[in-house]
């Protein structure tokens, strides 16, 4: 799909600045960054065979296609070394380095990892695999990245990119809202909007807000007319042509509020976060725009950066300052051809950073400056100018200056000058569209439309690279069966102990918790413990047992070790506003560690 001046309305609702794919890039590797770190700390729990899921009950289980590089190989080492690189790659992916390579693996390795454990998968978990999938084809790098910093070639000058690929990641973001509100269908969304009390009275996701919230019945009826309004009317009015700024502008801060309001109430993990990822690609150009002439009136000409001609490394430099500090007017030039710049830098062995009012900075000044005039970054400056950070800043920059032989060779391996491909070919371009395609005709099949023979064609693809997306989150309906889980064992003594909580003197407690969202330490163990109760998991709970022995015994000897546990789920029933709830003790599993 090629823009065109007759298309220029079609651009405006389909396309996406540049900038804003920039802003994108480095939300989405954030979130990715973060949920990687957290996993490296949970990876011998819930990827290796010593775990909760070793490879061979998941290959013997009925789950239907699971491709996953984390099934090489179940051993620890392995598992932490292939999350080492995932790791690498989204960091790389966040400051646009070989931005679209490692979106690809970045893609493909996220993928594994989903397929690697089911049980422990939410919906923010399906939805950074969708966006990484439309990321592969679209120029992420091409502003404010280290790609646009050393390519040979310039990225394209012209702000809005139009292609499949944006049409493919605007309606995935809205799909999210779009479908969900389809699929709740139930009396509790409307009429009588009591999901949000439902929802707010799940205590395996409420936080301490959302309770006392929920005391104000009529206030969680609003709540769920405006979610579901929101959800169902705002992906439409997000492409009408009329009044596409203001109107685009006050639904994504609604959905962000609402994301917003969800991290205050509910433990969702890292959904709320890439939802709100997500929900800035429809940050139009205009603000970039408009951003950029206000800094413009308060400062009209933008400072001029000078560097030693023969040195590569300091070119590089410059223009990843000038890359990351959002200074795209500030010129880059070699000092020789300034005599004042020349001889201020013979001088003092120095870059030098001439501003608009003609002084001229050196070394940790000359830094602070364009922190000074960045747009991004000038709350920085009253704290990187104090006095106090000019010598230790003088000092860092006399070692870089005294080894930039040194950083030039290695700036040279790592960040070598390279002709990039900003955006695809006519073959990419016609791949997005048939997915554009394929994932409509998959999200409408969520919603119970076309013939069920082109879902069952579509599933295996679909789940193998994790874009089999089901929107249905508190649909069609809240769940009214919650509860909490307890695991009361006895060690070989006879001692009753609370295998969940071992530094609890006694056996379990089965009273409720105060905040049961909260003691599991993670959203990867809060969603795993409550699968196992769930009898489409209960394969899983012999594993989570052994699990379970190895832990404790790894730690005791004689009789102080785990000798038989049961597994305790206190299941409660949800019950309507102003009604006691119900409370049944349900023993799941029971398990022996001595045989």
């Amino acid at each position: 799909m090629q823009t065109s001046p007759r298309w220029s309305r079609l651009s405006e609702v389909f396309g996406i600045d540049l900038r804003t794919l920039a802003l994108f890039r480095v939300a989405l590797g954030s979130v990715l960054f973060c949920n990687l770190l957290l996993a490296l700390t949970q990876a011998g729990a819930l990827y290796t065979d010593a775990g909760v899921m070793p490879r061979s009950w998941l290959l013997d289980s009925d789950v239907g296609p699971r491709l996953s590089l984390y099934l090489i190989s179940g051993s620890a080492w392995f598992v932490y070394a292939l999350l080492g690189v995932q790791t690498v790659l989204a960091a790389m992916l966040t400051l646009g380095w070989h931005t679209r390579r490692v979106t690809i693996l970045s893609f493909v390795l996220w993928a594994s990892l989903l397929n690697r454990n089911y049980m422990v998968l939410i919906g923010g978990d399906i939805l950074i695999a969708c966006l990484l999938f439309w990321a592969m084809f679209l120029p992420l790098g091409a502003r404010f990245s280290v790609d646009a910093a050393i390519a040979q070639n310039p990225p394209p000058e012209r702000h809005l990119h139009l292609s499949w690929a944006t049409v493919g990641l605007l309606m995935q973001v809205m799909s999210v809202y779009f479908y969900s509100a389809i699929l709740k269908h139930s009396p509790e969304w409307v009429p009588d909007y009591s999901a949000v009390y439902y929802a707010l009275s799940l205590d395996r996701h409420v936080l301490p807000f959302g309770t006392w919230l929920n005391q104000f019945f009529a206030l969680t009826q609003a709540l769920s007319f405006f979610v579901w309004w929101l959800e169902l009317l705002g992906p439409v009015l997000m492409f009408t042509p009329l009044f596409l700024r203001p109107i685009r502008l006050v639904l994504m801060l609604l959905f962000m509020a609402m994301h917003i309001g969800f991290l205050l109430c509910l433990e969702l993990g890292h959904f709320p976060y890439v939802s709100l990822a997500s929900l800035t690609v429809f940050l139009g150009g205009w603000f970039w725009d408009g951003l950029r002439a206000r800094h413009l009136r308060k400062q009209p000409a933008p400072p001029k950066i000078y560097y030693d001609i023969d040195c590569g490394f300091c070119l590089k430099s410059c223009r990843l300052f000038q890359q990351f500090l959002i200074l795209p007017d500030s010129p880059i030039t070699p000092a020789q051809q300034n005599p004042r710049a020349d001889t201020l830098m013979k001088a003092n062995y120095s870059w030098v950073v001439i501003d608009s009012d003609d002084s001229a900075y050196l070394k940790w000044q000359a830094f602070t400056i364009l922190i000074r005039r960045s747009p991004l970054w000038f709350w920085l400056w009253p704290l990187l100018r104090a006095r106090a950070l000019d010598r230790p800043g003088n000092i860092a920059y006399d070692f870089v200056a005294r080894h930039r032989g040194t950083f030039g060779r290695i700036s040279g391996f790592l960040l070598p000058a390279r002709t990039i491909q900003w955006t695809l070919g006519r073959l990419g371009n016609s791949l997005a569209a048939v997915m554009v395609a394929l994932v409509l005709i998959w999200n409408l099949h969520t919603i119970g439309m076309p013939p069920q023979a082109s879902y069952a064609a579509l599933t295996p693809v679909f789940r193998t690279l994790r874009i089999d997306q089901y929107w249905n989150m508190f649909a069609p309906h809240p769940d009214k069966e919650d509860g909490w889980l307890a695991i009361s064992g006895l060690q070989i003594d006879g001692t009753p102990v609370d295998v969940l909580h071992p530094d609890r003197a006694g056996a379990a407690r089965l009273d409720k918790p105060a905040v049961y969202s909260q003691t599991h330490g993670n959203i990867r163990w809060l969603t795993y413990r409550t699968r196992i109760w769930q009898a489409a998991y209960s394969g899983n709970r012999l594993y989570y047992g052994r699990y379970l022995c190895r832990q404790w015994n790894a730690n005791q000897t004689g009789d102080a070790r785990l000798s038989t546990f049961k597994m305790i789920y206190m299941l409660e029933y949800t019950p309507p506003p102003g009604h006691p709830a119900h409370v049944e003790q349900q023993v799941i599993w029971t398990h022996d560690c001595l045989n």
